[in-house]
């Protein structure tokens, strides 16, 4: 689906159809879901907030302007809503939790690592992504943002850019200075 008929479908769900806006949300659940996840890491916070980036599109649909792909405003609205979360006392709370604990409690929830392997392994690869998600979590906000959409989410840096409001070749840049901001952080010699 292209970029156009997402408008389309946008518009007429503007007009109250809501089999057009079903659409939309079918082909935009998952990434959107998977974006905000990898935010806040959390699963029931990712499943709050994905609806609401939901119920906020469906409000904002009758005064959007279209200046850019459809998907590039609904992740600029999951991203504003991680942003938010991502200030509020029950995040603060929530990071406690999850550093007390050592490592993310959700990190299964996630596609790695696999549940085949021996358990040794396993627990060394949780440990890795643990280290990894820390990692993340301390890298400043505006090289976070652009790394987990332009890395991980692999959203094209011109999408990328325009959510957060900066150039292709700003998103370009912070990605690769996170990539060794955490290079540097988990000790991996680049060559």
């Amino acid at each position: 689906m292209n970029g156009e008929n997402e408008w389309l479908l946008a518009r007429q769900a503007a007009g109250g159809d809501e089999a057009a806006f079903a659409v939309l949300i079918e082909r935009y659940k998952v990434p959107v879901h998977s974006f905000v996840f990898r935010y806040v890491r959390d699963e029931e916070t990712a499943r709050d907030i994905t609806q609401e980036v939901f119920v906020k599109s469906w409000f904002g649909l009758k005064t959007v302007v279209e200046r850019a792909r459809f998907s590039t405003w609904l992740f600029q609205i999951a991203l504003n809503l991680c942003r938010d979360y991502a200030k509020s006392k029950s995040a603060r709370n929530a990071h406690v939790t999850l550093s007390f604990a050592g490592q993310d409690s959700n990190a299964a929830d996630m596609d790695v690592p696999s549940t085949e392997l021996p358990p040794d392994k396993q627990a060394v690869t949780n440990e890795q992504l643990a280290r990894l998600n820390q990692a993340i979590d301390a890298l400043p906000c505006e090289l976070r943002d652009a790394f987990l959409l332009g890395a991980v989410e692999r959203v094209p840096y011109k999408d990328a850019a325009k959510i957060l409001k900066i150039s292709s070749k700003a998103v370009e840049t912070r990605v690769y200075r996170a990539r060794k901001a955490l290079a540097a952080s988990l000790g991996v010699r680049e060559d």
